[in-house]
């Protein structure tokens, strides 16, 4: 019980980091995407059932909070989340290449699905702006904090929540 709240204070000041302080640094109105990194990570070290279970959760608390189109964020944190969670005992938690190369991987396919969505509703999409703005700025924000997010994850699966 009190690693499950443990988890659900992390995921929400990652929200609120992402939110407000990130705000802050952030190059063309587009900063670290926290939440994404934590999901990938927790999903790496949890499986797919619950990096799917996170990554929806997540994604719908981005979507609520951020008054665009309901789900949107949670089907892609969710997809992540459960293709991540596949490689969970396949690769080892505490390479230092891992939270940057699924970082990298990560924020493509959040692209991608993104991308899909936005085409199939309907709107054009200018490619080069889209890809620049959706892609290449939050990959290097994503890229700056994947270690550091992987490492606090793994730390909290490990630590002992014992009385």
């Amino acid at each position: 019980m009190k690693k499950n709240f443990a988890w659900i204070v992390v995921f929400l000041v990652a929200y609120i980091l992402q939110t407000s302080l990130l705000n802050l640094i952030s190059f063309h109105n587009v900063s670290a995407d926290l939440l994404l990194l934590l999901t990938v990570s927790y999903s790496l070290t949890h499986g797919f059932r619950r990096g799917a279970f996170v990554g929806f959760c997540s994604g719908l608390l981005q979507d609520v909070a951020s008054g665009t189109f309901l789900g949107f964020n949670a089907l892609s944190k969710m997809v992540i989340g459960f293709g991540f969670g596949f490689m969970l005992g396949r690769v080892y938690e505490k390479k230092f290449i891992l939270p940057l190369l699924s970082s990298i991987l990560a924020t493509a396919v959040n692209y991608l699905i993104s991308l899909l969505v936005i085409l199939m509703l309907g709107y054009r999409v200018n490619m080069l702006h889209s890809l620049y703005n959706l892609l290449l700025i939050p990959l290097i924000y994503n890229l700056c904090f994947s270690y550091v997010v992987h490492r606090i994850v793994c730390w909290l699966k490990n630590k002992s929540f014992d009385d």
